[in-house]
């Protein structure tokens, strides 16, 4: 079985280690946390993000989910993997293909089964592709 890669930019440290700690339960799942800041993610600049599901999860209703992801330098990565927008206030994109919205605050139970959703139909794509 192949690790899965879940990157989550999240701006709040209690809200990313509860993340993290629960998707721990998922088998074959790693978690790992991305700086907002392009500076402080050193590797951000040097390679490519190699990540079956971005989650991003603002805290505060001001921040926006694709600002985020632009101050992060990762907004070139929507459309080529799936993101997980964890928001109060969430806008239903036109294509709902690569982004899923999670209303915050949201039950662990729903994160758990929302990626668990997502990373089985991105390995389905992929298969498919590979054929």
């Amino acid at each position: 079985m192949m690790t899965k890669e879940v990157h989550v930019l999240c701006d709040h440290d209690a809200l990313y280690a509860a993340i993290e700690l629960k998707l721990r339960s998922l088998v074959g799942v790693r978690v790992s946390r991305l700086a907002a800041d392009p500076i402080t993610q050193q590797d951000a600049r040097t390679s490519p993000l190699r990540s079956d599901l971005l989650i991003v999860a603002p805290t505060l209703p001001i921040h926006d989910a694709m600002s985020i992801l632009a101050r992060a330098s990762l907004l070139d990565h929507v459309g080529q993997m799936p993101v997980l927008i964890i928001s109060e206030q969430p806008s239903r994109p036109e294509s709902n293909d690569m982004i899923t919205y999670l209303n915050f605050p949201f039950d662990m139970d729903d994160l758990n089964n929302t990626v668990a959703k997502i990373l089985s139909r991105h390995h389905a794509l992929n298969a498919q592709r590979a054929r």
